[in-house]
């Protein structure tokens, strides 16, 4: 669970694995500290901000090889613009408000639900929907704003 929410963020296994590590590690020393009532949230949230910290501090480049193995139907042209849009996606993330970057990454990454999420970060519902009404307007304006760019 936490490095798929990790993968899903990041786009690449090796840093996933790193951002899950860290993860783990800020966990236990959380743990000995206080009680951790909710496990599954807390490495959710821990993993998300470590997973968006790597994004932020990551140079912004292309892989060479993709991630993923086109199939033989599918065609390059396609493939490539779709990855070009899931680096793109991943570098608008970055720029998000920590909360906003949280509170996306976990509701569309990490597949949680607006509860969840709000359970996870120890903030209320409200919060956690302006939070993603913001982060998917940001997100709207700086992929159309790219995109504008691309085409002049």
């Amino acid at each position: 669970m936490a490095f798929e929410t990790a993968w899903r963020i990041l786009g690449q296994a090796q840093d996933a694995e790193d951002a899950v590590q860290e993860a783990l590690l800020t966990a236990v020393r959380l743990s000995e500290k206080q009680d951790v009532g909710n496990w599954g949230g807390l490495l959710r949230r821990i993993v998300a901000r470590r997973a968006l910290d790597r994004l932020r501090t990551r140079r912004p480049a292309a892989p060479l090889l993709g991630e993923e193995q086109a199939a033989a139907s599918e065609q390059p042209d396609r493939l490539a613009m779709d990855r070009e849009l899931a680096w793109q996606l991943r570098a608008a993330v970055a720029r998000l408000p920590e909360r906003q970057g949280e509170v996306f990454s976990l509701r569309y990454f990490g597949e949680l639900s607006n509860g969840e999420i709000a359970a996870a970060l120890e903030i209320s519902l409200d919060a956690v929907g302006v939070a993603l009404h913001k982060a998917r307007q940001q997100l709207k304006q700086t992929l159309k704003d790219h995109d504008r760019e691309r085409t002049v």
